[in-house]
């Protein structure tokens, strides 16, 4: 364990540096200290505006800033239980408040991210050395652990009658606070995992966006930055990370993002393994598992490429997501497995990124149920195509067709079948 810093001794409080606050250290990068919750409200908003795509506009640079950390960290509250649970939680908040619980309640410590490094001094007390930081006024932090808490003391404070309690009583009660600071994004989602991870268990796309110890999910964040693609809008070049929902477990019909977290790194997997990885998109993939020889930085660069090309080349065709196929789950893996033949440690013959192009330059990727029935997806009795299938049911399927010429699938996903050659042909 890091042991805590020196901190220079001080004769007097500089007030120009920050709001000084007693706490105490830890080790070098945590402190401990006690604030009223009014105090921590102002250094961490109302996390449902975060989630809120008609409030972002309004908030000003840094409360954008501040609200895409946070949905890269935390889980989301719109439409989860971790909604209904904060009004819950207010109620008991509220009955400890005014003593109905007697000494019978207790909340949990808030853990609170804040990205810049904070100053500590020492200072003389009546009682010893007391332990000072100097917390910015400015200071805008995450919550890694008791988001839920939080958003109870904000119902509490915006309907304080609701619950039999006044306003003066939720601002002004002393909250325990562990204050990480000067620590990257990646362990502030780490932490966030850990402490997550045995309680109320994640879902599969939150505990994928937080384990930074998954070298698979590593190597998606970093595609994530490195990876440029022309933004739908504005045709001007944005990251793969504004195009990403990193905290949804599916995307809705007006939802602006290409795919989600998970639904990439199936990608990331399978163009790292080949069809192989379809069998592993569920599960850790630890620095072991990579290819044998190569280093996570070099399969990232390997992986890059692929991404970058199809990203790019295919643009348009992500952004109407809903009227293609190419951004399912099964399909972006399939492409993957398909990409895997572009990586420097995959079985000969390889190909490259342009003849990878090339190969897929010709596939009709609407979602035509006359096209991909039995492949990416199944028709409903309405008549349209569902691509609800997991990556394992519809994956190898999918990757058959986009690279196998000798199956009748390869020349039906690219309009050569005649509807009575279709209807002739087995599925498969």
């Amino acid at each position: 364990m890091t042991e805590a810093p020196v901190a220079k001794f001080a004769t007097r409080i500089q007030v120009d540096k920050g709001q000084p606050i007693r706490v105490m250290p830890v080790r070098e990068h945590l402190s401990l200290a006690t604030v009223t919750w009014g105090h921590l409200s102002r250094i961490v908003p109302d996390p449902r505006r975060a989630e809120d795509p008609k409030a972002l506009p309004y908030l000003s640079a840094a409360e954008r800033e501040q609200a895409e950390i946070r949905n890269e960290i935390q889980r989301m509250i719109h439409g989860t239980k971790k909604r209904e649970n904060a009004k819950d939680y207010a109620q008991y908040i509220a009955n400890g408040i005014v003593g109905t619980r007697g000494e019978s309640w207790a909340t949990p410590p808030f853990a609170l991210w804040i990205p810049q490094g904070l100053e500590h001094v020492e200072a003389d007390g009546p009682f010893g050395v007391d332990h000072i930081a100097y917390l910015p006024f400015d200071a805008s932090g995450v919550l890694m652990d008791a988001e839920t808490q939080h958003l109870a003391h904000i119902h509490l404070s915006e309907s304080p009658s609701l619950y039999g309690v006044t306003r003066e009583q939720v601002t002004s009660r002393l909250v325990c606070v562990e204050i990480y600071h000067g620590i990257p994004l990646t362990a502030a989602r780490q932490i966030f995992h850990d402490r997550n991870l045995l309680g109320v268990i994640p879902n599969k796309n939150v505990a994928l966006n937080s384990d930074s110890n998954d070298a698979a999910t590593s190597i998606t964040f970093a595609l994530m930055e490195r990876v440029s693609v022309p933004h739908p809008l504005t045709g001007q070049d944005v990251s793969l990370k504004s195009l990403v929902a990193t905290n949804k477990r599916q995307l809705k019909v007006g939802d602006p993002e290409w795919m989600t977290l998970s639904t990439l790194r199936s990608f990331t997997v399978t163009t790292l393994f080949g069809r192989s990885g379809f069998e592993k998109t569920s599960g850790a993939v630890t620095a072991k598992d990579l290819p044998k020889g190569y280093s996570k930085e070099e399969a990232e660069a390997g992986v890059a490429r692929v991404a970058d090309m199809l990203f790019r080349t295919f643009a348009e065709e992500f952004s109407s997501r809903t009227e293609t196929v190419i951004a399912a789950p099964a399909v972006l893996a399939a492409l993957g497995a398909v990409g895997h033949r572009c990586m420097p440690w995959s079985d000969e013959p390889r190909r490259s990124t342009g003849e990878l192009s090339a190969l897929l330059s010709d596939v009709v990727w609407n979602r035509d149920p006359t096209i991909w029935n039995g492949i990416a997806g199944k028709t409903t009795a309405s008549g349209a195509l569902s691509v609800a299938g997991g990556v394992k049911d519809n994956g190898s399927k999918t990757a058959t067709a986009l690279e196998d010429a000798t199956s009748h699938t390869f020349h039906r996903i690219r309009g050569k079948l005649t509807t009575e050659q279709q209807v002739r042909l087995p599925i498969g």
